[in-house]
């Protein structure tokens, strides 16, 4: 077991020591590796055959048998293994829930299936800018989905969901929510999400809205946020829900998760916030509020924003955002340094939910009145004027 535990690759230096115990069960480890091997077929198979029922949380047991199964399945690869000679890298481990489950909340995940779409590069600077963001980036992928109760069924079902993208990209991004729910919930971002300067919580134990499943981007799921059972929510209410009538309310012929986030959204049954600009090119230089203080600044570079606003191939996205993220890293020195010492200051100024933050609230507001014919009135003529006296960390105006 602590062959395959290092096998694993726990090479964050950070403690491991079991802190509490998921409503799966098991005990989970406080921080996962970046890289995890996939499964041996014989444990996928056991991971899969065995799930019945669709009751994830107050099946315990099951899960915990599983495990067990998973664990005789391990000691029998060990043996076979040293019985003749082979190194252990020659067949991958199984993952296990206690190696994959973390409450450390510094962590993010992005989650990534190689669809022949040459977006590798992209995954690897996804996990640099976040890195250099102060974030601990994990990239989750089928085997760790593979660990939920339902994800034969849920799987299966997904498949069936009309879409006129690859079968396999549309899959992957369901398969996510099951992901998330496995490790124990936290911050998910999509693999080109660009972030310059919004840190982790610094006690790594916040998640916003007090846990509920919140998308960062609008209904995008550019980012998303939640506890585990709240991934687990979302996740049945995709699989559970009436899929000819979400085409009809969102007005397309096919569904995905983004589509049924809007539908969800749309009848309060999620939270949105808007944490994200709409592109790089469009921020303030310097990025500053109205007190000199850096905005908190996250981008989702689209493969529409690659296209039509830098008229790049989307095989230059790496670069893209790698390029952007160090423009905008020096423009912000032009302001002052915002920093959080606690979660309530950092709920007032990272990862903000609507009416929190006026500036960055007004700032919403001043990109939708530039796409769409707005209302005048007092209070959208107050968030223009407070959004033209945004001024530098030497108190020099920005818009002049």
């Amino acid at each position: 077991t602590d062959h395959f535990r290092q096998n694993l690759g726990n090479t964050s230096g950070v403690d491991t020591t079991p802190k509490m115990t998921s409503f799966y069960g098991a005990v989970p480890a406080d921080q996962v590796a970046v890289d995890v091997p996939r499964p041996s077929s014989d444990a996928q198979s056991l991971t899969r055959d065995a799930k019945q029922s669709r009751g994830f949380v107050t099946d315990h047991f099951r899960p915990l048998a599983l495990l067990s199964l998973a664990s005789v399945v391990t000691a029998s690869v060990v043996a076979t293994a040293a019985a003749r000679g082979a190194t252990f890298s020659a067949r991958p481990p199984a993952l296990r829930l206690a190696d994959v489950h973390t409450n450390d909340r510094c962590v993010v995940y992005t989650y990534f299936e190689d669809q022949g779409m040459g977006q590798a590069g992209t995954v690897e600077a996804w996990k640099e800018i976040w890195r250099d963001a102060g974030w601990k980036p994990v990239v989750l992928s089928e085997p760790h989905a593979a660990l939920h109760p339902e994800y034969q069924e849920m799987r299966t079902r997904f498949l069936t969901y009309p879409t006129v993208n690859a079968a396999g990209y549309e899959l992957a991004c369901y398969l996510r929510y099951l992901a998330l729910a496995v490790v124990g919930g936290g911050y998910m971002t999509d693999y080109d999400t660009l972030n310059v300067n919004v840190p982790p919580s610094p006690q790594c134990d916040y998640l916003p809205n007090d846990g509920k499943l919140t998308t960062h981007d609008d209904y995008v799921p550019a980012m998303v946020s939640g506890t585990e059972e709240e991934f687990n929510r979302v996740a049945t209410m995709m699989f559970d829900a009436d899929v000819n009538d979400v085409m009809s309310s969102v007005g397309k012929t096919m569904v995905s998760d983004m589509y049924l986030l809007q539908y969800f959204r749309d009848r309060e049954m999620i939270d949105t916030a808007h944490s994200f600009y709409t592109s790089p090119n469009w921020i303030s230089d310097p990025p500053c509020d109205a007190n000199g203080d850096e905005l908190p600044m996250m981008f989702h570079l689209s493969s529409s924003l690659i296209d039509h606003t830098f008229g790049k191939q989307q095989s230059d996205k790496p670069e893209v955002m790698l390029e952007w993220f160090d423009k905008l890293r020096q423009t912000k020195e032009g302001c002052n340094k915002v920093v959080a010492n606690n979660q309530r200051e950092y709920s007032e100024r990272f990862l903000t939910m609507p009416g929190v933050n006026k500036f960055t609230d007004a700032l919403k507001m001043h990109w939708e009145c530039g796409h769409k014919k707005c209302e005048q009135n007092k209070e959208n003529e107050e968030m223009e004027a407070l959004i033209m006296s945004a001024k530098d960390k030497n108190g020099k105006a920005i818009f002049e």
